[in-house]
């Protein structure tokens, strides 16, 4: 028979079992994250960011711009919140143009960046029978041991927008890459999705077409451009939120991250989108489950066709497309961090319209209820982090409208939010205008949200 000591022990151990397991359910809700979202949120840290990826196309190459690419170049890169910009095409046969690369790889190092390599040796190389060609696995070791030791190196550049008569090799050679240097994230962009594109790209479904790339690269992430966002009417909007739900679903199933290049230059039909607008395409694709941004394109170079107003323009100056991406990028580093580097999104919603073959928002465990205006639109991602702690975004999917939302949530619940030195507190988001309980004593937030701006908050359930 157990001593009175021992059974006083014993008791209070399984209170304090008891607690913990109250306190792991109270805080989650019990929510199950499952294995492809572990996945996810794992290879999204293993690819080493401290900030959130951000990064351009570079489209300059170190004979016609080195003189441009200096240390005060690159750290305006960082200035404007970039965290793995794409460098400068080299040669890298010419020994002043290594040591250049060499150098700008030390300052994007000193300046807290990764570096996307776009050294030729990378590049998609098909041989005669259709394969990647036969020195490309050697080309890529070379570039390995050129520049494998600089701590800035992410990964090397692989290509862009492979069709079906190169899609088999181009495959083949992220491959390669990925074999050459298991360290390294290899950068490869895919078309985008288009009712009329499944030929083009040599498959019957975007679906497979996705899963074929992460299937067959071995790849840490997969990387696709749309523009037509930036068109007028809603055709733009349903295929730019097409692509988002394909990229979302197929980075869930292979538990790999998406990266969405979005528009910061005019041209064509698309217009030169002011800050709203840019800012709307940036919250708007992380709401949808995007873990990373890259921006098409940085740097006009020169005078070209109708292209215009890109971050520096032909004069090398900045425009104000740079500061007002500067503006909103460096305010999103500075109240989110890296925390989206350690979520999975799981659900993504449209309050009032959806675009995309997208879902209308309905109640669920996380958020009760949302009120705005009848024409009043929103987008709503909801996440969770390995541990299963819940987070909400609300985006006012609006390139010009101010509008209020109420958002409701669970009765019981506790709601967090980030401050502008990153620290949480429990309230109101800092575009909240007012928040309590309603009648029946749920949490209700009135949000005040600018074109395209968003909302995040962590919300811990009731039990």
């Amino acid at each position: 028979m157990l001593s009175r000591h021992w059974m006083i022990r014993i008791l209070l151990f399984s209170v304090m079992l008891l607690c913990v397991v109250a306190v792991t359910c109270t805080a989650a809700f019990c929510f199950e994250v499952t294995p492809s979202m572990k996945a996810l949120i794992a290879k999204n840290e293993s690819l080493g960011l401290k900030k959130f990826p951000i990064s351009f196309w570079s489209y300059t190459n170190l004979r016609q711009h080195g003189e441009h690419m200096t240390e005060a170049e690159v750290k305006s890169w960082a200035d404007a919140g970039f965290t793995v910009p794409q460098s400068p095409t080299f040669d890298p046969k010419n020994k002043a143009e290594k040591a250049h690369i060499i150098k700008i790889l030390q300052w994007a190092d000193k300046y807290g960046m990764k570096l996307i390599l776009t050294d030729p040796r990378g590049y998609a190389q098909i041989g005669k029978d259709g394969k990647a060609a036969a020195t490309y696995a050697d080309g890529i070791q070379a570039a390995v041991k050129d520049f494998g030791k600089y701590p800035a190196l992410f990964g090397f550049h692989v290509g862009d927008e492979p069709g079906a008569n190169i899609k088999d090799a181009f495959f083949e050679c992220c491959r390669l890459q990925k074999e050459a240097a298991p360290k390294l994230h290899p950068f490869a962009n895919l078309l985008p999705y288009f009712p009329w594109i499944l030929d083009i790209a040599g498959t019957d479904t975007w679906p497979h077409y996705l899963d074929e790339y992460a299937k067959k690269t071995n790849a840490d992430l997969v990387g696709y451009d749309c523009y037509v966002q930036m068109n007028p009417g809603d055709d733009g909007w349903n295929v730019y939120y097409q692509n988002l739900k394909y990229n979302r679903e197929a980075s869930l199933r292979n538990g790999i991250p998406f990266w969405n290049t979005i528009l910061s230059v005019g041209h064509y039909n698309y217009r030169v989108p002011n800050q709203d607008e840019l800012k709307w395409q940036f919250n708007t694709s992380i709401a949808s489950g995007a873990n990373g941004i890259v921006y098409f394109y940085y740097y006009v170079r020169e005078p070209e066709a109708n292209y215009r107003m890109s971050p520096v323009d032909e004069h090398w100056e900045k425009t104000i497309t740079y500061y007002s991406i500067q503006r909103y990028q460096k305010s999103f580093h500075r109240r989110y961090g890296d925390l989206f580097n350690h979520l999975a999104s799981t659900r993504v919603t449209f309050v009032n319209k959806a675009f995309g073959e997208g879902e209308l928002f309905t109640p669920d465990d996380l958020i009760q209820k949302i009120d705005c205006g009848p024409t009043d639109i929103m987008v709503v991602g909801e996440f969770t982090d390995a541990n299963g702690k819940r987070y909400a975004m609300f985006v006012n999917n609006s390139m010009t409208n101010n509008t209020q939302f109420h958002i409701t949530f669970p009765k019981g619940s506790r709601i967090f939010s980030l401050d502008w030195w990153n620290h949480e507190y429990e309230g109101g988001a800092y575009c909240c205008n007012g928040y309590a309980n309603d009648a029946e004593g749920n949490p209700l937030h009135h949000i005040f949200l600018a074109p395209g701006q968003e909302a995040v908050y962590r919300v811990e359930l009731a039990k």
